[in-house]
């Protein structure tokens, strides 16, 4: 059997002392009938808030999560809800404010996904293409792959698999179809967006490009910029006059040489350093432990060795401070002169391996020098420039052809890749809505048995789904042959519910499926006729009235008077406000609401028990203590009362004056 919710605990809009918790038995099938202020609604949120974690009708939203809104329906800084299940699970939600911060809620219930209704209502209120396939995935359970691809044209087939197998991973194959249809519907603009582009840029080129090189062209471009470049390198080498093969090995001796002193000198500093360095006193491995060891011992005018123990006197143990004092300094004395040493000495070797590196560069430029050759093929330099930068430049223009080729290749491309594209996705697209526009013919009956077992005898319900050779999607209830879409508002929430009934018989039957139809004006026949129709629903139904159904109570049914349950909550807490008023008690806070003439001030907890017997505030800062009383005590409702300017009030029924009170003053 499916859990349903058996019972309610909630400070929600607590009319209660202090704010306390109330606490409700229902059943599997409840109608809460009431008053507009009777808590109907406390309950409904309630339920809804430990289902879901989020509440309907909260200034007019829907599925409100946000925790410091939902905190506004509690008398303090704490809201908590728990309700237990008929297989004596239990769920709630919780959520509390820490000075100015508002705590994040927790809440351990099966989620949004229970009551159906929301998803239903939100499906039917878009558009009629989501409304299409929210109805295909309600209904085609029974629909599987193989089903689907046979509607399809056997060249779209394996594209429909592969790209199903991604993103319809997970679904019923009936969703993996409606998430197929959107994703080739959004190909289609992409690869229609990229062809344009394509073309555009297609465009742009044609006119502007000279006809393309050939490879022969490019070889023989290529060979003219070499030759070109060997041209000037001969002219630099005949012009600079190069050395002779003598001189230029007189000038490398010279260099080597130059080279070998530096470097001389520069392992002589190299074995100094280290020397130097080996040199460097070296402190004991314990000194500075002992030195702190006796420091301490002498500061605090110890007569025993801090390390043995020793009785040594205060005398000894100073005398070793000063001798420990001693070597320290001068230790530090020579480790000083030796490093001033060293550094001197690692001055002098950068020094002479810098001139080291200068030597081998000059050697390198030496190197580098040419020989004096005669080249036949040698004419002024200047000359020989322009020759190489004239090769280049027609060399970079050709270049630059080539690849506004290749652009124009590749965009000619990848414009007809992506038409074919364009064509296959829109192939794809129709091929899919062609598909669920057959499959919603074949389940718009059998969905429309399954809703129309939870409604009235005499309604029936139809879906309608053609209409002049158009694709529509229309529900409603047939009357006189014809379907009727614009219904009563009482009409279609029924109707929305039994939708919501039907889905919900595909969810595991140990899943909570928590319905809540919105309160409607029901007429007792309507109302009684409608419980009736959802007593065979498998979850659980939730419902609200100002009225009671006519007749005998539908089978499985349960009928709570929220009047009766509100007034046995508020009972003791107005007895005590009742006699803080006639007793003519002071203020009880200052947030209380001052009288507008005559100086008298509602307390706070006078004003929420007014407040939740639906009074405005300023119709409260009004009131005179004898009218605050008498209303408490009679329970009397605000569209029935009217305040006069001294505080008194008097009754009306249907426009006609009732018996007034006597006046304040008489």
């Amino acid at each position: 059997m499916r859990p349903y919710v058996t019972s309610v605990y909630s400070n929600l809009k607590s009319p209660l002392p202090n704010g306390e918790a109330w606490k409700l038995d229902i059943g599997q099938k409840t109608l809460l009938v009431g008053s507009n202020t009777s808590h109907k609604s406390s309950i409904i949120q309630s339920v809804e808030l430990a289902v879901a974690g989020s509440a309907d009708d909260i200034f007019g939203r829907s599925a409100v999560s946000d925790a410091a809104l939902l905190l506004t329906l509690a008398p303090g800084d704490e809201l908590g809800v728990t309700a237990t299940l008929s297989d004596n699970q239990s769920m709630s939600y919780n959520v509390k404010r820490e000075g100015t911060t508002v705590k994040r809620p927790t809440h351990d219930g099966p989620g949004a996904a229970s009551l159906v209704h929301r998803n239903v209502a939100a499906a039917l209120s878009g558009s009629p293409a989501s409304a299409r396939k929210a109805f295909l995935s309600w209904s085609g359970n029974d629909v599987d792959k193989a089903s689907i691809i046979d509607h399809l044209p056997e060249n779209l087939r394996t594209k429909y698999s592969d790209i199903s197998e991604h993103k319809g991973r997970g679904k019923s194959a009936v969703e993996a179809l409606i998430d197929v249809a959107a994703y080739a519907a959004s190909r289609q603009r992409e690869a229609s967006k990229e062809a344009k582009g394509a073309e555009k840029i297609l465009e742009s080129l044609g006119d502007q490009v000279d006809a393309r090189p050939t490879d022969e062209d490019m070889n023989k471009m290529r060979f003219a910029v070499a030759n070109a470049r060997e041209i000037l390198d001969a002219s630099i080498k005949n012009a600079s006059g190069g050395l002779t093969e003598e001189a230029k090995a007189t000038q490398m001796q010279a260099l080597k040489e130059k080279r070998a002193a530096w470097y001389e000198c520069m392992q002589e500093a190299t074995q100094t350093v280290k020397e130097l360095k080996a040199k460097l006193p070296k402190k004991g491995e314990n000194v500075d432990h002992a030195i702190a060891i006796v420091d301490i011992a002498v500061m605090h005018n110890l007569d025993v060795c801090p390390v043995c123990n020793s009785n040594v006197g205060l005398t000894h143990l100073t005398n070793c401070q000063n001798f420990y004092s001693q070597q320290n300094a001068e230790w530090a004395q020579q480790s000083e002169e030796m490093r001033k040493a060293i550094e001197l000495n690692e001055d002098r070797l950068k020094g002479f391996m810098r001139n080291v590196g200068a030597v081998d560069l000059e050697i390198e430029e030496l190197e580098r020098k040419p020989i004096s050759v005669h080249d036949a093929r040698a004419i002024p330099v200047n000359e020989a420039q322009s020759r190489l930068q004239t090769a280049m430049d027609a060399m970079t223009k050709m270049d630059h052809s080539c690849s506004q080729w290749d652009g124009i290749a590749s965009a000619r491309q990848k414009m007809l890749s992506m038409q074919t594209e364009t064509e296959t996705y829109k192939a794809l697209k129709v091929a899919c809505e062609e598909t669920i526009g057959k499959l919603l013919g074949q389940q718009a009956e059998k969905f429309s048995a399954r809703v129309q077992k939870y409604l009235p005898k005499d309604w029936k319900f139809s879906i309608e789904l053609v209409d002049s050779g158009r694709e529509v999607f229309r529900m409603g209830l047939v009357r006189d042959g014809r379907l009727h879409a614009a219904l009563s508002g009482a009409e279609w929430t029924a109707v929305v519910t039994a939708i919501a009934m039907a889905v919900s018989d595909s969810l595991p039957d140990d899943y909570p499926a928590v319905l809540v139809p919105e309160d409607r004006a029901w007429d007792a026949k309507t109302i009684a006729a409608v419980m009736r129709g959802y007593s065979d629903f498998s979850g659980q139904v939730v419902m609200a009235s100002t009225t009671r159904p006519a007749g005998k109570t539908p089978k499985g049914w349960t009928i709570i008077d929220m009047d009766e349950v509100s007034a046995s909550w508020c009972a003791d807490e107005e007895a005590q406000v009742i006699e803080e008023v006639d007793q003519e008690e002071k203020p009880l806070s200052k947030t209380s609401l001052n009288h507008a003439s005559g100086g008298f001030r509602v307390t706070t907890r006078t004003a929420l028990i007014l407040e939740g017997m639906g009074y405005e505030a300023d119709v409260i800062q009004s009131m005179s203590r004898e009218t605050v009383s008498s209303i408490i005590k009679s329970g009397i409702s605000p569209e029935n009362v009217r305040v006069k300017d001294d505080g008194s009030y008097y009754t009306v029924d249907a426009g006609n004056v009732l018996s007034l009170p006597p006046s304040p003053s008489a």
